[in-house]
């Protein structure tokens, strides 16, 4: 289905105020508290936190950083930002310290919207924006803010941080169609509407859980937003919030599947499921949870969605999908010239329609140059085709390592690693776990002169200075890193090497790492 190029139901600005005038007093959103708003509630919600921005002199086409857990505050700095045509950027709550200093720097906002412990890291750097609080957004006058010009579908909706798959991580710009081109195949597209609640649970400063939110509204939807997926009491949510359409990661779906059936997880709404990445067999979800179909796809920050199986649509298994209509997408080898069918090749892309893909990288000409190479964007992703238009995932051409919906810089796990003293070089990569490419951080070390190094001491160390999600899970020695004539360290090889009797698995020592820290089980 081609998309309708329609800045009314696209530009949140516009989607919240069409949705106030034609139904005011149908729910727009519910929280965890209990607390909700109905769509002239939500436009109001809106409205005060664009004019208490505007105050802090916030202006159309500036930027405002979001560093905020799921919420009513999210929301408010979000939409409040939309409403005066400002760009949004958000940081992951996982981030501190170098990490969150790079990512503010590289976004620049004129101003951070934060809080509580997240405050705390903001304060701890050198330098940063002013920060605002979000409970200001709901002192501003309730009227619609004053715009220089309209918005517009081209206009950049999102500064979103990459992860860095050669470097540190960059910063994609994305415009309102963009976001929009990323989510409405598993909303919009799906034949989603006002009947339908989506269940958010997954992170808003995440670009999926945004863009699903962003066009569930589009569509007519309500949203039900959670802080973070309650896994041990997640079809009690779901059907306390009438959810019809839930985002379900690979890691979530293991522990779903792994717990003992019960009549609670057939005790519920939900029609649709989007899978990322789909098992190998969805229709053991499906017969097992009695949901009626799945969407699934594949895509990137800077792609938005090329490839998608949308409800009631043929697929093949471990399939990501097919190719969807006003993209063309070719696999190529390193020259960029077309593999054979069926063969092996990494996935570029364009589209027939402006805007839909990144509008480029913050303040790095080079790279966007690079990645727009040929006239076609790089997605560094090999995939293959079969002769059905089956689209089926291989590898990674980045240098980077999926895990558990997050995708990390191996550039900026070893340099944390290398600041500790007992580290005199390291590499890291990631480990197959799962299919559909779900792995886990590894990282090869070789010790600093003279020392030992003593694992338990080093991830100890690791977890105060990193998001936790990008602590390593696997660590093993070696004497020396293999390396090419230019010294470049050969991660092919450590990949193939994988992992042996001497590698140090951090939860097979009895630890694990979760959003609270390191817990020692």
């Amino acid at each position: 289905m081609k998309p309708t190029v329609v800045a009314s139901q696209i530009v949140i600005r516009y989607v919240l105020e069409h949705r106030a005038s034609t139904r005011p007093d149908d729910i727009a959103v519910t929280f965890a508290d209990g607390q909700q708003w109905t769509n002239a509630e939500a436009l109001v919600q809106a409205y005060r936190a664009a004019n208490a921005l505007a105050a802090e002199g916030v202006r159309q086409d500036d930027r405002v950083g979001i560093f905020l857990w799921n919420g009513a505050e999210f929301l408010r700095a979000w939409w409040g930002s939309a409403c005066l045509g400002a760009t949004i950027a958000t940081y992951n709550v996982s981030y501190r310290g170098a990490m969150l200093d790079h990512a503010i720097g590289l976004s620049r906002p004129r101003l951070i919207i934060t809080e509580d412990d997240l405050l705390n890291r903001v304060a701890q750097l050198v330098e940063h924006p002013p920060v605002v609080d979000p409970a200001i957004l709901v002192e501003g006058e309730d009227t619609a803010p004053e715009l220089d010009r309209p918005i517009e579908l081209w206009d950049i909706h999102c500064v979103t941080l990459t992860s860095g798959t050669t470097g540190p991580s960059k910063a994609s710009l994305t415009t309102y169609f963009g976001l929009h081109q990323t989510g409405s195949f598993y909303t919009v597209e799906a034949g989603l509407d006002a009947d339908d609640t989506c269940l958010v649970d997954l992170p808003l400063f995440h670009q999926a859980a945004l863009s699903f939110s962003s066009t569930a509204m589009s569509a007519g939807c309500r949203l039900a937003i959670r802080k973070a997926p309650d896994l041990t009491n997640y079809w009690t949510v779901v059907k306390e919030t009438g959810a019809t359409m839930s985002f379900v990661l690979a890691t979530m779906l293991d522990y779903l599947l792994a717990r003992p059936p019960s009549p609670q997880e057939r005790d519920h709404r939900l029609r649709y499921v989007m899978l990322s990445p789909a098992p190998v067999d969805p229709s053991v979800v499906l017969e097992r949870f009695g949901v009626t179909d799945y969407i699934t796809g594949y895509g990137a920050t800077e792609i938005s969605g090329p490839i998608v199986r949308r409800p009631g649509e043929p697929t093949a298994p471990e399939s990501v999908g097919r190719l969807r209509e006003g993209y063309e997408v070719r696999l190529v080898d390193e020259h960029d010239m077309e593999v054979a069918p069926g063969e092996v090749g990494e996935l570029i892309v364009r589209t027939e329609q402006p805007w839909a893909l990144s509008a480029g990288y913050v303040d790095d000409p080079g790279t966007t140059a690079k990645a727009w190479r040929n006239g076609w964007w790089h997605s560094g992703d090999l995939l293959r085709r079969d002769s059905a238009g089956n689209y089926f995932f291989h590898d990674r051409l980045k240098d980077a390592v999926r895990r558990r919906g997050e995708n990390i810089s191996t550039f900026e796990v070893e340099r944390e690693v290398k600041c500790h003293p007992m580290v005199g070089e390291v590499a890291c990569v990631p480990v197959p776990i799962a299919a559909g490419g779900e792995e886990e951080v590894k990282v090869w070390i070789v010790p600093a002169a003279g020392a030992s190094v003593n694992m338990p001491v080093l991830v100890e160390y690791l977890a105060e200075r990193m998001p936790h999600f990008m602590v390593p899970r696997f660590y093993e020695l070696t004497d020396a890193l293999p390396k090419t004539e230019s010294l470049r360290v050969k991660k092919h090889l450590l990949k193939e090497y994988g992992n042996s009797e001497q590698t140090w698995d951090l939860e097979a020592y009895g630890w694990r790492m979760t959003r609270n820290g390191l817990v020692k089980c």
